[in-house]
C-alpha cells in the first residue's frame, strides 16, 4: 500500500468552505459526490490522505460537494479529470483557479507587437463581469501586472499557485472598497540571454534590458489597451504591480516616467537588482534621492517578508522609507512599506499579499 496525500490550495474567496475530493476509488466516493471524501482546512490549503493500493491507479476531481460546484480552470472551462498511478508514498497538489458555480469575468489571450523591443509580447487579459457589450458607455481601471504566467492560470504558474489576481478584483468590488478593473498579465519570452541572464530577467532589470521595456509599457502598451478597451484613460485609474524584479521594474517606471501610472504595487521589491548591490549604492534608490520632487497624486504600497530570500531586504526599504520621507512623502497615506512576518518570496506569499496592496492603493484614491 502507499500513502497519497492532498494538499489542496481554494480560491481566495470564502477559502475555508468545504472541499471535497471525488474518484474512482471507493474511499473517494466512486463518482459519487454525496460519499466524496472530505478534506481538512489547514490554511492555507485544505489536506486529506488515503491509502491504494501499490501499482494501480486512480482519477479524480476537486469539488465542494456537487458537480454543479467542481473546479474549473481560468478561463472556466470544467477540468479533466486528473489521474494517478501509485508507485510510492506522494502528495499531490493542486491550485483550484475557481468554481463552476462562481466563475464570473472573461480571461482572453492577445499579443502585441512591440518595436521598442524589436519582438511580441503575449497579453493576458481579464475583463470584469460588469464589462458587458461594446456598446456599454461604463469605464473601467486597468491593473497591469508582469510575470502574466504567474497572474491568474495556476497551469502556467512557475509555481503552480497563481497571484488570483481576477478573484482579488472580484472579491474587493463585491466588499465596495474598490470598483471592477481590467486585469493585464505581461508574458516574458522564455529562455536566457549571453550573459545566462534569462529573459524575464533582461525584461525587468533596470541594470539589463528594463530602461527598453519600461519605455514598451508606457509608450506601448497603456495606448494600446486605451484605444481597444474601455479604460479609465488616466493616471490615477491604473495600478502598475509586480514582485521581486517586477516590483524594481514598477518602481522605476514610477520614477523615470511619470503622468501614465498613478499607483504602484512593489511587493518583495529586489532593490539590489542583479548587480545585488547593497543598499548605499542600490541604482535605484540613489535615482530617487536624485528626485528633487516626486509626482504628485502618486500612491505607492511596498513590501517585504521575513523568510528566505526577503529576510535581506529590511535595510533596503529602511532606507526607501527614509527617503520618501524626507522627500514630505506622507506615510500610510502616500506610500507604505510593511514587514510581512512570515512573508517569504514566492507566488504562495505574494498571492496572500496582493490584496493588501490593492486594498492600500483604493483606499488613499
Amino acid at each position: 500500500m502507499s500513502l497519497i496525500r492532498f494538499e489542496i490550495l481554494p480560491p481566495i474567496r470564502h477559502p475555508e468552505e468545504p472541499v471535497f475530493i471525488c474518484g474512482s476509488l471507493p474511499e473517494l466516493g466512486s463518482w459519487d459526490p454525496s460519499r466524496a471524501m472530505p478534506l481538512r482546512w489547514k490554511p492555507p490549503f485544505h489536506i486529506g490522505e488515503l491509502n491504494a493500493e501499490t501499482g494501480s491507479s486512480f482519477e479524480y476531481k476537486i469539488l465542494r460537494g456537487s458537480w454543479e460546484t467542481e473546479a474549473v480552470d481560468a478561463f472556466g472551462y470544467v477540468v479533466p479529470n486528473y489521474s494517478h498511478e501509485i508507485w510510492l508514498d506522494s502528495t499531490r497538489h493542486h491550485t483550484v483557479a475557481d468554481w463552476k458555480d462562481r466563475f464570473a469575468g472573461r480571461l482572453t489571450r492577445e499579443r502585441i507587437h512591440s518595436r521598442v523591443l524589436a519582438g511580441w509580447r503575449d497579453l493576458l487579459i481579464w475583463l470584469p463581469p460588469g464589462y458587458g457589450s461594446r456598446t456599454s458607455p461604463r469605464r473601467y481601471p486597468l491593473v497591469v501586472l508582469h510575470d502574466g504566467n504567474n497572474v491568474f492560470d495556476p497551469t502556467t504558474s512557475f509555481s503552480g499557485v497563481d497571484w488570483a489576481a481576477d478573484e482579488w478584483i472580484l472579491s474587493l468590488s463585491a466588499r465596495g472598497i474598490m470598483p471592477e478593473a481590467i486585469v493585464v498579465g505581461i508574458c516574458h519570452t522564455e529562455g536566457f540571454n549571453e550573459e545566462n541572464d534569462t529573459l524575464r530577467d533582461f525584461d525587468l532589470s533596470p541594470e539589463l534590458g528594463g530602461a527598453g521595456y519600461a519605455q514598451f509599457l508606457v509608450r506601448e502598451l497603456v495606448p494600446h489597451l486605451d484605444a481597444r478597451y474601455r479604460t479609465l484613460a488616466e493616471p490615477n485609474a491604473r495600478v502598475l504591480a509586480g514582485a521581486s524584479l517586477g516590483g524594481l521594474i514598477s518602481f522605476y517606471v514610477a520614477i523615470h516616467h511619470p503622468g501614465v501610472f498613478g499607483n504602484f504595487a512593489c511587493l518583495s521589491t529586489c532593490f539590489e537588482d542583479v548587480s545585488e548591490s547593497l543598499p548605499h549604492v542600490a541604482a535605484q534608490l540613489r535615482a530617487l534621492e536624485l528626485e528633487p520632487a516626486l509626482p504628485d497624486g502618486v500612491r505607492m504600497f511596498f513590501d517585504y517578508g521575513d523568510t528566505g530570500l526577503d529576510e535581506c531586504y529590511a535595510p533596503y526599504h529602511a532606507e526607501l522609507a527614509s527617503l520618501l520621507t524626507r522627500k514630505g512623502w506622507t506615510p500610510e497615506r502616500q506610500f507604505t512599506v510593511r514587514q510581512i512576518p512570515g512573508g517569504a518570496h514566492n507566488e504562495l506569499s505574494w498571492r496572500s499579499r496582493f490584496g493588501e496592496a490593492l486594498r492600500f492603493l483604493a483606499e488613499q484614491a
